[in-house]
């Protein structure tokens, strides 16, 4: 516990203060963008141009906010600890050794359907805490992501709103 001008830091405390916030603003936001942003291209604009639209407009949200991320240099989501994790010898460090020890493709597609290229890129960036941009293999991680994220979010969203248009016109109308 450190102590500066009769203010007491707790630094564990400051850390699940940091991934609290930065945890719930990003949930917030990433559930706007794909219930919301995601269904209104997709019905305003179709299927094919909507995917389109939606895949570069994700792209560049997802480089933005990396961009944010390593420019703030503050572990906001936990990756940089989970990272750490992995080094540990106990149950934690072998469950984050397995899911990444099962090849790059095969972690960027189990990673990519629970979340999207921003987190699965920065999570599988080399080293921890050093926030210093991508590599070629980064760019790689983070464009097979984003079109697997992509093209899921497309067929479930796009699924759902071609399932609704179903049973409104063929079953509500007639």
């Amino acid at each position: 516990m450190e102590q500066k001008e009769n203010i007491v830091r707790i630094p564990i405390l400051n850390k699940v203060l940091l991934w609290t916030s930065g945890l719930g603003s990003y949930y917030v936001f990433s559930w706007v963008y794909d219930y919301v942003v995601v269904s209104f291209f997709l019905i305003y604009l179709g299927l094919i141009k909507g995917a389109i639209v939606v895949m570069i407009l994700s792209a560049l949200v997802d480089l933005a906010t990396m961009r944010f991320y390593d420019w703030l240099k503050k572990d906001w989501l936990a990756l940089e600890t989970i990272k750490d994790l992995e080094k540990n010898p106990g149950i934690a460090g072998r469950i984050f050794n397995f899911v990444r020890g099962k090849g790059t493709f095969l972690t960027i597609i189990i990673l990519s359907l629970t979340s999207n290229a921003f987190v699965v890129t920065a999570y599988m960036r080399k080293g921890s805490h050093q926030y210093n941009g991508m590599t070629l293999r980064d760019w790689l991680i983070f464009i097979s992501s984003s079109f697997l994220i992509n093209l899921y979010w497309v067929f479930i969203v796009g699924g759902g709103i071609e399932l609704i248009k179903y049973y409104y016109y063929n079953v509500l109308i007639n």
